[in-house]
């Protein structure tokens, strides 16, 4: 059996154009995935949540109240406050959660002074956990009701909510609605 040369150059000719395609498909699909894996990573430097033991992951307001959902991976639970103090316990392994909240200006909020969750020193709870008096557990999330001092927010504002617990602070830029 004799088999035409003219036949077989063609077939070979579109299986190694296929095979081409193939492989700059992929190979772009590479790229896009390792593009948006550095572009995440990028956006975590520099806002500092890449690794973070301690994450912002919600952030709601309304006229006066900041509603903030935190992801608790500190190794500790976080309680609220019981003695005007900031204190980190490590024989019980639990630390109590500090908040300041700055406008656009820079200018606080929330008061001169961090707000202690839980603290009732100004006569009544500026900040308190919603998950329940408890606290949040380590490995867990719950959130925080922060209520300002001005008398409301300005809708469009760019807010800086700071969140420090068991030696870890972050820091979330949040755009009032």
């Amino acid at each position: 059996m004799k088999m035409n040369k003219k036949a077989v150059s063609p077939v070979i000719a579109v299986m190694l154009l296929v095979a081409v395609a193939v492989a700059a498909v992929g190979a772009y699909f590479i790229w896009y995935k390792s593009f948006q894996a550095s572009s995440q990573k990028n956006v975590e430097e520099q806002t500092g949540t890449i690794g973070s033991k301690l994450r912002i992951t919600n952030i709601t307001n309304d006229n006066v109240t900041f509603y903030i959902t935190v992801k608790n991976s500190t190794g500790y639970n976080l309680i609220p406050d019981t003695d005007s103090n900031y204190d980190v316990d490590e024989s019980a392994h639990t630390s109590e959660v500090q908040v300041t909240i700055k406008n656009s200006t820079g200018a606080s909020v929330t008061g001169a002074t961090p707000i202690l969750v839980g603290s009732t020193t100004s006569g009544a709870n500026t900040a308190k956990f919603t998950s329940g008096a408890s606290g949040i557990d380590n490995d867990e999330e719950g959130q925080i009701e922060v209520v300002i001092e001005q008398d409301n927010m300005n809708p469009g504002e760019t807010y800086t909510i700071i969140i420090t617990a068991a030696g870890t602070t972050t820091t979330e830029k949040y755009t009032a609605i």
